[in-house]
């Protein structure tokens, strides 16, 4: 029974590893078409962000991809990185990702520093694998 549970906790951690890589790589390219592979297909997003952005609500995936494209549009990534210093939180339903998020306001200069809660769970991919993928429930930011 160990020798499963370990190998689930394994699997998990393999598939934290390459979503934290992607989450990072959508960030540091303000890319907002990466950042959209990570959202699920059905299932609203709760967005909350601080000011400057000011967002704080559900979203489709679709317009989950219009505020990140206007918010990358807005804002240049200074540095975003997955804090190593407080492990992944892993329950049954899902995981919570702290991170940092360092950035620049293109309209006027101002730096913001953000701590950035991603919570994520297992979606189920519908293709021939019936593979699960970790998918973005929610993103809250607060200031640091």
């Amino acid at each position: 029974m160990n020798g499963i549970i370990g190998f689930i906790l394994s699997l998990l951690l393999t598939l934290l590893n390459q979503f934290n890589l992607s989450l990072e790589t959508a960030f540091l390219q303000n890319d907002p078409a990466k950042l959209y592979q990570l959202m699920p297909v059905n299932s609203p997003i709760l967005i909350t962000l601080p000011e400057p952005f000011q967002v704080s609500d559900f979203f489709s995936k679709e317009q989950a991809f219009l505020i990140a494209k206007r918010l990358f549009r807005q804002i240049s990534t200074l540095e975003f990185f997955i804090d190593q210093e407080n492990p992944p939180a892993i329950d049954a339903k899902g995981a919570l990702v702290q991170a940092r998020w360092s950035v620049i306001d293109n309209r006027d200069g101002r730096k913001y520093l953000f701590r950035v809660y991603f919570y994520l769970f297992s979606e189920k991919v519908s293709d021939q694998s019936y593979k699960a993928r970790l998918k973005i429930r929610e993103i809250r930011a607060e200031k640091r």
